[in-house]
């Protein structure tokens, strides 16, 4: 008899599991609770997406990089570190690449009220928009990708994509050489990739001069770069 009632509890637990992942899913359109990772595309196409910024002088040194490769990239900034530097936003702008949000202060958002996410997105869009930012909606990644349901209702409902990542170059292991970083993008990118790297946070020469290799051996192989938002479109 105990035995029967462990069997209906289970039975019941999963029942209302399935039916809370069902909600979920309809709530949230299932990609932006656990986010964009990559694209579904059999085109050899790679975004490069940068965290921390902007944050001089590796954002400019990454922005020559680009110009000279002639490719975009997507750069997911803080608010903080935009009223820090904000004349590197319109060149960011003017030189086609995409900006996309990254809270303002940089702090965990997990399980935070609503009224504190809405003012870490918000804070960073406007200075965004401020500075040049003229995309109708700006895309959200939340620091270290961390986000729990309420912050993935939050992000859907203000009309944003919550972009994470397939590829994590591991830039920020400082034990990684430039090519160990290099590496680490190359031998897991396949079509449709998106790859997080960082432009601030500390020393990024070794990002700078990883992402030439990257860029260069991903050409040679075929690939050519979008921004996030070309690469969802």
């Amino acid at each position: 008899m105990r035995i029967g009632k462990k069997i209906q509890k289970f039975l019941l637990l999963t029942v209302a599991f399935f039916f809370a992942a069902t909600v979920l899913i309809n709530v949230t359109k299932f990609n932006n609770y656990f986010g964009f990772n990559r694209a579904d595309t059999g085109e050899k196409v790679v975004a490069l997406t940068y965290d921390d910024g902007p944050f001089p002088p590796y954002t400019n040194q990454l922005l020559d990089i680009f110009d000279r490769y002639q490719v975009k990239a997507t750069f997911f900034e803080i608010g903080r570190n935009i009223e820090k530097h904000p004349e590197i936003v319109p060149m960011i702008v003017a030189r086609g690449n995409e900006l996309g949000n990254h809270s303002y202060s940089h702090k965990d958002m997990m399980f935070k009220p609503q009224p504190h996410l809405v003012s870490e997105i918000e804070k960073t869009d406007k200075l965004l928009q401020k500075n040049g930012v003229k995309q109708d909606s700006i895309n959200f990644r939340p620091p270290w990708g961390r986000r729990f349901i309420g912050l993935s209702y939050l992000v859907s409902q203000m009309h944003k994509k919550l972009i994470m990542w397939d590829v994590d170059s591991q830039d920020y292991e400082k034990t990684h050489t430039v090519d160990d970083i290099a590496n680490q993008v190359i031998n897991n990118v396949r079509p449709g990739s998106i790859v997080v790297m960082h432009d601030g946070g500390g020393d990024r020469s070794k990002t700078v001069a990883a992402t030439e290799i990257i860029v260069k051996t991903l050409q040679s192989k075929g690939y050519s770069f979008k921004t996030v938002s070309e690469l969802l479109n």
